[in-house]
């Protein structure tokens, strides 16, 4: 899971700022789960439990040479089916308004855009 993470923070280059380094409470303290390919893994997802009524996933990735598989789907699948067991009624993420890969995917798995993130530096606002 580490090298996945490791793998995800080095190729999600959208925002200005690096990656929050792997740390054992993604597998502690979150929902993570792993795809595999020949008991390989492949991908991974992340879920934080945020609120009772929804899952934040974070941190869905997918190895490059195992794309277009319908992997991502799958695992996106598999978040839905874990935040059922947990009584979880909404599945939120967010994406990157650049990453046009990304926003098909949950366009295509009937993600609506519902709220934004916006992003300002700290020292334009103080200025």
């Amino acid at each position: 899971m580490r090298a996945l993470w490791d793998e995800f923070t080095s190729e999600a280059t959208f925002t200005p700022y690096p990656g929050v380094p792997f740390s054992e409470t993604l597998l502690t303290e979150q929902i993570a789960l792993v795809a595999e390919h020949a008991g390989k893994p492949v991908g991974c997802a992340y879920i934080a439990l945020p609120g009772e009524d929804f899952g934040y996933v974070f941190g869905l990735y997918v190895r490059p040479d195992a794309r277009r598989q319908g992997l991502a789907s799958h695992l996106m699948r598999e978040v839905a089916v874990s935040l059922q067991r947990e009584g979880r009624r909404y599945i939120v993420l967010s994406v990157d308004t650049p990453n046009s890969s990304g926003r098909s995917l949950y366009e295509h798995l009937g993600f609506v855009d519902a709220a934004r993130t916006l992003r300002a530096k700290v020292d334009d606002l103080l200025g």
